[in-house]
């Protein structure tokens, strides 16, 4: 796994959301702030479980309360959605990445935890101790391609550890977005139009490795 001070966490938006976003910052469900133009993807019943599921760690709190990121990317969550396997389709090159370094969002500036898992899953863990990370999460799982139920490993909870969150209470203001990752040139030029028009600089990458996308 990488050192701490090297994690990213990133969440998948459509690309659409991104003007906001960077104008507004990041909110979580609860808080309730969305524009008339805001589009959700994803699984309206896993959001609407999050509503309900309370954070062992800060226990007069819900999963809802919290902005949440992934140490993954090419989630089955992100292949669902293009697909439209269970939920309404986005084509791919309309989904992009906000990265941010664990670090500047794990300080006394933010209530924080990180999950083991898919954070609406009841037998999912919540963990503080940054110290801890390496043997809290599966890594292999977090960064595997491989997260088929019947992978190579034969572990068949390879879906809900890939999944593992990290979620900062109520709101990350857009000042943490260091990198935003797109599929190809045209979003990015997409992107850096949108954020030339803001006057804010954030550094654009084109799926590095071909990591980040399907």
């Amino acid at each position: 796994m990488p050192s701490v001070d090297n994690i990213w966490i990133n969440r998948i938006i459509p690309i659409n959301n991104l003007k906001i976003i960077l104008q507004e910052g990041l909110y979580c469900k609860s808080a309730a702030r969305r524009t008339e133009n805001f589009v959700t993807i994803g699984s309206q019943d896993v959001i609407t479980r999050r509503d309900s599921v309370i954070v062992k760690c800060y226990r007069d709190t819900m999963v809802s309360d919290y902005v949440p990121f992934y140490f993954s990317v090419r989630t089955p969550m992100l292949y669902n959605i293009i697909t439209g396997h269970g939920v309404p389709s986005v084509a791919q090159e309309d989904i992009i990445y906000i990265c941010c370094k664990l670090t500047d969002l794990s300080t006394k500036d933010f209530k924080f935890c990180y999950t083991d898992g898919n954070a609406a899953v009841a037998i999912s863990k919540f963990y503080t101790n940054l110290n801890e990370i390496e043997t809290n999460l599966d890594w292999h799982s977090i960064q595997t391609t491989d997260f088929r139920d019947d992978n190579s490993d034969g572990d068949e909870d390879r879906i809900r550890k890939k999944h593992s969150e990290f979620l900062a209470k109520g709101h990350v203001p857009a000042k943490y977005i260091k990198k935003i990752v797109v599929i190809n040139e045209t979003k990015a030029k997409e992107v850096k139009a949108i954020l030339d028009s803001l006057k804010i600089s954030i550094e654009v990458l084109i799926n590095p490795n071909n990591k980040f996308y399907f």
